[in-house]
């Protein structure tokens, strides 16, 4: 636990004080012993207060003056690629620990839907230029036939220009997902991680320009019996 920026603890001639990030001064009724109690369990060094330090700790908590200790939460990661290595990076980095066995998990992959290997609480993939990240409220299947349905429009070839068979040909070898984009692509599957959307939609990057847009994702219904 840490106090919020620019609050502090003190001791004054008149005992000690608390002073919030809005420049208010609250008297803290501690004794030197009890202040001392409270920084230690702000440090996070002792587990054991008594009783006042503990009423003026959960005082500070219930107020806002105190930023409390993220809960410890496991995510899988599924997939492999640049996105999910600067995903498990970020992972690292904020202390969320990644692990097989964990109740939530995010597949991922740099290329197509059909490229993911298992379902995830939180599937991301790319199609086309877009990277589409597909959050837990939503069903991968309904992405899924969404998707197939428009690309049929999407990828038609107009007649006269459908590649020879065996003719010469030219691509680019560069991936559309570079190193920039894996990283932009991971910190918007950490947001999704941390604070899930409760709207019916997905969210699409264009890997060109890194912008981000919003698409409603209407259930598809299931075939009559």
């Amino acid at each position: 636990m840490e106090l919020t920026p620019r609050t502090e603890l003190y001791e004054s001639d008149s005992g000690f004080v608390l002073r919030t990030a809005d420049d208010e001064h609250f008297a803290l009724a501690l004794d030197g012993e009890e202040f001392d109690q409270l920084a230690r369990a702000l440090a996070g060094t002792e587990d054991a207060i008594s009783g006042k330090p503990k009423a003026a700790l959960s005082a500070l908590l219930a107020a806002g003056h105190v930023v409390p200790d993220p809960p410890t939460e496991n995510v899988a990661v599924l997939g492999s690629g640049s996105v999910a290595a600067a995903l498990l990076e970020l992972l690292r980095r904020v202390g969320v620990n990644s692990c097989r066995t964990a109740t939530r998990s995010i597949t991922v992959s740099d290329d197509g839907i059909e490229t993911l290997g298992s379902a995830g609480s939180i599937a991301c993939f790319r199609d086309g230029n877009l990277y589409v990240l597909v959050p837990e409220v939503v069903r991968l299947k309904d992405v899924s036939m969404r998707r197939s349905a428009s690309r049929r429009h999407r990828h038609r070839i107009e007649e006269g220009y459908t590649p020879r068979v065996g003719g010469r040909r030219l691509i680019s070898p560069i991936h559309p997902v570079s190193g920039a984009a894996a990283e932009f692509l991971a910190a918007q599957v950490m947001a999704e991680f941390i604070g899930p959307r409760v709207d019916h939609s997905v969210t699409a990057i264009d890997l060109r320009t890194l912008r981000v847009t919003r698409h409603p994702i209407l259930p598809v219904p299931e075939p009559p019996r």
